[in-house]
């Protein structure tokens, strides 16, 4: 209740303009329980930012357990599509730049990172037959094309299945067999 509260106050105002007192407002909270919680305003967006690595991890679990190799990738790009389409996401991600050169926010963020490029090098590695450590490329790769999917929809939506075509001309380009469907 209070980081969706505090999610949503970041997208609507930016970090700098978000207050605690909104944030408490929002939530329907009293000041005493938000900070409680959350001592400071940077201990709410990280929070929320450790509540969306724990959204992103429990994603992946799901698609593992009904994917293996190529599809499990695909179903992540399909996943993340979904993901950018949330009505706060633009809002949130430019309150996160404000503040991303601040080590609790560099430390979350590289946290969620490192979990998509071991899931993405690990079902490459299953989907080529090839050990692990040489997929780290490829797997990197496919993260950048996240990366620019999800800085081109703050401008505008991604639209349906685009990312999940794009990763598949990417893998297509570096020469990687597809699932035929």
């Amino acid at each position: 209740m209070i980081l969706d509260a505090a999610a949503a106050e970041f997208a609507a105002s930016g970090y700098a303009a978000a207050t605690t007192a909104s944030i408490h407002r929002r939530a329907g909270v009293s000041s005493g329980t938000l900070f409680h919680y959350f001592p400071t305003k940077l201990d709410l967006l990280v929070g929320v930012l450790e509540a969306g690595r724990s959204e992103t991890e429990r994603a992946l679990a799901e698609i593992t357990e009904r994917a293996a190799g190529m599809d499990a990738v695909l179903a992540y790009a399909a996943h993340l599509e979904a993901e950018l389409a949330d009505e706060l996401y633009p809002g949130l991600v430019r309150a996160i730049g404000d503040v991303e050169r601040l080590e609790p926010v560099r430390e979350s963020l590289a946290a969620e990172t490192a979990a998509i490029d071991d899931f993405l090098t690990q079902y490459l590695a299953q989907a080529l037959d090839a050990d692990p450590a040489r997929c780290t490329g490829q797997a990197r790769a496919i993260r950048w094309l996240f990366d620019g999917a999800a800085a081109d929809a703050l401008a505008a939506p991604v639209p349906t299945g685009l990312l999940v075509d794009a990763v598949r001309a990417l893998l297509r380009g570096m020469g990687v067999p597809l699932p035929r469907f």
